[in-house]
């Protein structure tokens, strides 16, 4: 309710709905509460010099001297997760270069203690990520009695109105047919709930790869959004 305002302004701007954006400031960081106690530039200076992905974090030293050079970097006193990763929604450098927005034009992105910056930049970096303005990204449904499961799992070619064709119903009540691909997931097996995840669900798995995380997510995301 406070910051509702700037939510709608994200979804303006970048199609991106607040349900989406509250679910991942929650499960990062608590909104703010849990951030990560280490020390940013050690974290990325070890992570750029092990030998396992020094390509993807040496960039990242670079764009924090960048982010230190505009003042939006304090190389001793900035924290966060271990990788490197900062602020409420947990950033790399060079994303906060590319994505990050002043959301309350004092002209800085402070992501670890202004939620309108953190709000906008979240909502651009989703965007970029491929996210479909006005589609839906994961929705609860029924299974028929004896459904195969061979297509359950992700990338199976099966679109809505196959799913609906073989029985499946929506639990709200809805009935989003046609050709728009989507998967079964079955997170805890065939005796547990089952959802049909959308395209927009990729951008779930393009923020975070976890299999856990993700239909976490993006559950409460439709949670939040109103769903039962």
């Amino acid at each position: 309710d406070r910051y509702a305002a700037i939510f709608q302004r994200a979804e303006q701007q970048y199609g991106v709905p607040a349900g989406i954006l509250l679910a991942f400031w929650a499960l990062e960081t608590d909104y703010g509460a849990v951030q990560g106690d280490f020390n940013t530039l050690n974290a990325l200076m070890t992570l750029s010099h092990d030998c396992r992905r020094p390509g993807l974090f040496q960039p990242q030293v670079i764009a924090a001297l960048e982010l230190f050079e505009h003042g939006d970097f304090d190389p001793a006193r900035t924290k966060g997760a271990w990788a490197g990763e900062v602020g409420m929604v947990q950033m790399l450098p060079e994303d906060i270069i590319a994505h990050g927005v002043d959301g309350n034009g004092d002209g800085h992105v402070k992501l670890k203690e202004t939620p309108e910056d953190v709000i906008m930049t979240a909502a651009k970096f989703i965007q970029s990520l491929g996210w479909r303005a006005g589609e839906p990204w994961l929705k609860e449904v029924a299974l028929p009695t004896r459904m195969p499961l061979d297509k359950s799992g992700l990338d199976q070619g099966m679109t809505t109105a196959d799913w609906l064709n073989m029985g499946v119903t929506f639990r709200d009540g809805s009935s989003p047919a046609g050709p728009l691909p989507a998967d079964l997931l079955l997170p805890q097996g065939k005796d547990g709930p089952a959802f049909l995840a959308f395209p927009n669900f990729d951008v779930y798995l393009e923020w975070n790869k976890s299999f856990i995380y993700t239909p976490s997510a993006a559950y409460f995301a439709t949670r939040l959004a109103g769903a039962e």
